[in-house]
């Protein structure tokens, strides 16, 4: 399994419009993504910073979503204002 983690930070209302945009655009995206296993969104309200998890069956499904992760990311970051950072792990263990 692999990870792809989007870190966001942005002021209180940057943030709060990438809280509706992850729900309404970034999530059912991702959920309909071949190889898609998951997705998490993690938000530090008081730190202004937020948390994108993608989960992905395999490194190939995880690279084959990334023209569509770089449209949603463009657009998030245009709309929120937010500043945006990508990272990609490969999953050693999980548990749930």
């Amino acid at each position: 399994m692999y990870a792809r983690i989007g870190s966001w930070r942005g002021t209180r209302d940057e943030l709060g419009r990438w809280i509706e945009r992850s729900r309404t655009q970034v999530v059912p995206g991702v959920r309909s993504e071949p190889g898609s296993k998951g997705v998490l969104l993690l938000l530090d309200r008081e730190g202004g910073q937020a948390l994108t998890i993608t989960l992905w069956e395999d490194e190939s499904a995880m690279h084959a979503s990334e023209e569509r992760r770089a449209a949603l990311q463009q657009g998030t970051q245009a709309v929120t204002g937010a500043i945006v950072e990508t990272m990609r792990y490969e999953v050693i263990d999980a548990s749930w």
